[in-house]
This record gives structure tokens, sequence and C-alpha cells, in this order.
């Protein structure tokens, strides 16, 4: 594992200096189905058939076996009843991998202990699992839907404490938007009840956003709430600490980060989506990012062949619109983590006026243009020359204990153009199980 661990190190560094041949992390939507009814997310709407296979899986890691990180995510990936084969196919393919990360609702107990034990047995450099709590017991299961889906959340996350293995860790993801912005301190509260010695640190916050090819959810109000979201993630940030530790590290200047991409409505650092990372959905179709609804191509229609969309004018055309800010924008962990990974010396000397209170709500300048796009372009910040506006350096950064913290669906991207619905049939085959009045048990994560 330590040639993999260094593998990953060194994929982090050489992002700092140059774009790599081909990306080092992969977001990979294994399924769209889901049980929840969460109404900040439509995931559960997609009638989705036809979804990727473990044989496809293992094919796909065979040929590019190179991604030192995957995040495995859905829907609610436990809706899958193969989710074991298609977890031990991207570990025994992808030779390279040292970072595995997926998050759950924890609304299948049993079955997500059993998946954490498995991978950790089949070996593999790290492996984090999120469990996404948006409030306390009665704000969480308003907003997810589903009655009781707060106290399986919470007993999952006790019993996967429970696990005593140096490469495994554990957290509560919280994605903060206009229901709950006011509500972190509830929460700890409510969860130190069941757990009474729960860590600040085990609590990681992140913002919603909306999306159109992935959770389906334009036009919720995720663009509201600013000066709360911005007070609660100060809150933290101060109880939590000083950011010594790599992990700690990331997720500090995600969050401190937050005001400026409030401010300017555009990623704070230069984006590496289409550069250092990708996303696959259920069905192989390629995108930048799980927020921009611009897709590449399809990797089953295109025999796999990854490396044949990464070198197309299409992909070189839409990473010129991300290096030149002409994508959706977000700041969602998914595509932030890599990006801070892939400007590592600017992340680190930024402070973007930490801990300053909050200005009033009517601060907020930047106008959203119908597509997603921001008037103007971004600002530079202090002492900061336009020759130096997309340079990167590189400082150490040890790859021990990275992971992808946020990456919860209850974060909530944005991508503002409607979705293409899907026109398959809504089907619920053998793999995926099915409660009696006819939804697919799970819940998106």
């Amino acid at each position: 594992m330590l040639a993999r661990q260094i593998g990953l190190a060194g994929a982090i560094l050489g992002a700092n200096v140059r774009s790599p041949e081909l990306p080092y992390k992969v977001t990979f939507v294994a399924t769209y189905h889901c049980n929840f009814r969460c109404e900040m997310c439509h995931i559960w709407q997609k009638k989705s058939a036809n979804e990727m296979t473990p044989a496809e899986v293992s094919l796909f890691f065979e040929k590019w076996p190179r991604f030192t990180w995957v995040h495995l995510t859905g829907g609610e990936l436990f809706m899958r009843r193969d989710l074991d084969d298609l977890v031990a196919a991207i570990q025994t393919s992808c030779r390279s991998l040292y970072l595995l990360n997926f998050p759950t609702t924890g609304w299948f107990g049993d079955k997500t202990m059993s998946l954490v034990e498995r991978t950790l047995d089949r070996g593999v450099g790290r492996l984090m699992t999120t469990i996404s709590i948006d409030g306390p017991k009665a704000l969480h299961d308003e907003m997810r839907g589903l009655p009781g889906s707060w106290d399986k959340g919470i007993e999952t996350f006790r019993r996967l404490r429970g696990i005593r293995r140096s490469n495994f860790q554990t957290v509560v993801g919280m994605t903060l938007m206009a229901k709950n912005a006011n509500r972190v301190e509830e929460t700890v509260a409510a969860i130190r009840q069941v757990i009474p010695d729960f860590g600040r640190s085990e609590l990681h916050l992140n913002i919603g956003h909306q999306s159109g090819h992935y959770f389906d959810n334009v036009g919720y109000p995720v663009d509201q709430h600013h000066v709360e979201i911005l007070r609660a993630i100060d809150a933290h940030r101060k109880m939590n600490g000083l950011a010594v530790h790599p992990v700690k590290f990331l997720e500090d200047r995600y969050q401190a980060l937050v005001r400026r991409y409030y401010e300017t409505g555009k990623s704070p650092l230069p984006c590496t989506a289409l550069s250092s990372s990708c996303f696959i959905d259920p069905y192989w179709n390629l995108y930048a990012c799980s927020v921009w609804d611009a897709k590449i191509g399809n990797l089953r229609d295109d025999a796999f062949d990854l490396r044949g969309l990464w070198e197309s004018d299409r992909r070189r055309m839409l990473r010129a619109d991300v290096v030149e800010e002409r994508c959706s924008h977000c700041w969602t962990p998914c595509e932030a983590y890599p990006t801070i990974l892939g400007n590592l010396a600017r992340a680190a000397v930024t402070r973007a006026g930490d801990l300053t209170p909050a200005p009033a709500e009517t601060a907020w300048a930047h106008t959203i243009r119908p597509h997603g796009h921001v008037r103007g372009r971004r600002q530079l910040w202090p002492n900061e020359s336009s020759s130096s506006f997309r340079k990167s350096s590189v400082i150490g950064l040890g790859a021990t204990a990275l992971h992808n913290s946020h990456s919860s669906h209850a974060a909530k991207p944005i991508s503002s153009r409607p979705h293409q619905k899907l026109n398959a049939t809504f089907s619920a085959p053998a793999l995926y199980a099915t409660r009696s009045q006819g939804w697919t048990t799970g819940g998106a994560a």
C-alpha cells in the first residue's frame, strides 16, 4: 500500500505543476435508485435502468488502473444488491487505488457494516464513510422525507465508530442550506444525546448547490441565507482549531473559501475538473463534475476508451471553458477537494477574510445568468498580480489520511440548465430490493 500512497501523493503534487495525462480522481455514481424523498435532491425521481454492472466496472478499471482516488456514490449505494461485487471489482481491477470513500444515509446499517468490513479485509489504503445528517431528528426526517431516518443514520454511525482500523474513518456530513444553517449546534447536541463522546471534528460541513444532470434539483433555494451559513461555518472552524493535520487542512481550506465563492459566484481557486478529476454516471456518461451538464461522451458506447474521450476535441474544449471560467461554477467538495490539492500553495496562504463577521445579505453582489454564469471575471485577490493569477507552486502534503470527507449526497451542488428527463421506463429488477408499497429500498445519501 505504500506504493499506492506515494502514487496518490505524487499525483497531487504533479497536478500542481502540470495537467496530468489522465485524471487521478473519479466521482463514480453506481446507482440513481433511492427510497428517500429528500426535498433538496430529486435523484429519487429518476427512472433509472440499465445501470453499470460489476463486469463493466472491472473492465473499465482493468483498462484504466491509474485512478488513485475513487469517490463511490449514488443515489443510495445500498440499493444495489450486488454492491459488494461492484466494490470488489474496483479494488481488484484498479491497481493504483489508495483512497476509496462513499456516502450513505445509514438506512441499511447491517449492509453498511458488512461492506466496510469486507472492503477493509480485501485491502485498501484508506477507506472513508460519510453518514449524511442534515439537522436534529425532526428537521432531518422532514428534509429527508422518511420518518426514522435520523435514528437509523446515527445508529449506523455509532456502529461504524466501533471499527478500530487505522485506515478507516467515518464522519457525519451536514450540508448547510436555508432550513438548517442555524441548527448546527442543535445537531451536535442531538448526536451527543446518543453518542456522548461525539467530537466536533467528526462533523463535516459543506454547502448546498443545484445540479441539472445529477441531483435534478434546479430551482431549490440554495442561494439564500448565506449570512447564516457563513456564521455557522466560522463558528465551526473556530471550535475545530488550527488546521495542522492534512485532513483538517482540506476541510478548513474548503470552508474558509466558501465566503469567496459566495461573493463571486465562482470557484475560489482555478478548478481542476477535466484535468485531475472527472465524473461518471450510472450509464457511463462522462462529465466534468457533478454540477456542469456538459457531457464529454459515453464510455459504454466507446468501448470504455477513456483515453480516446480524454484526448478528444470535446474534452479539450470543455477543459478550456473551465479554465476560462465559462462553466456553471461551484464549490462542491467533490470538485473543491481536488482543486485545493491542485493549488496547494495558494490554498495554504489564502485566508479568505478568515473568521471575520459576515456582511449583510445585500453585500452579495454577483449576478447569476440563466445558465449559471456570473457577470464579470473573478476579482484578483489582495496582493495578487494578473501574471500570477493561474500559477501554483507545490508544498508537501502527506497522503496518509486524505479523504473526501464532505462528499455526501447531503451536499447538493448546481447547474442551472434544464435536466433532460430520462426516457427509460422504470423497472425494479432483481438487482434492487423493493418495498411492499413499491418503493425501492434505500435512501439518498
